[in-house]
């Protein structure tokens, strides 16, 4: 195994909570799956800002060009898991993620592994 990138992101939650489309840039960046899971309510920023903030870093990361819609950031237990969209990238690579957030802002660290199949 060897290490193919890493990226990182941050993204203020204020520019998400105060953003005109939410809906629009939500559809944007994350898969149905991720959607549903879209908190209503004060928590809805927050999540948006940490999900825009793990797209933005596993894409930095990628070795090949990679879209919003190609992998969803999803939760296994406790911990933020990425799940790709292709079968031939999930058994090629493992993403490591790290999501974190204060009262302003969200940030991410993605650390992309290539398996050698």
């Amino acid at each position: 195994m060897e290490i193919s990138g890493i990226g990182i992101d941050v993204v203020e939650i204020d520019e998400v909570r105060h953003a005109r489309l939410k809906k629009r840039l939500a559809e944007y960046f994350l898969t149905r799956e991720e959607i549903r899971l879209v908190p209503k309510g004060s928590k809805e920023a927050e999540f948006l800002a940490s999900r825009f903030a793990a797209k933005e870093a596993v894409i930095k990361a990628f070795p090949k060009k990679l879209k919003p819609h190609d992998f969803s950031v999803l939760k296994k237990g406790v911990r933020p898991i990425i799940v790709f969209s292709s079968k031939k990238d999930a058994l090629r690579y493992t993403v490591h993620i790290s999501i974190s957030h204060t009262k302003r802002i969200a940030t991410a660290v993605a650390l992309v592994v290539e398996r050698g199949v």
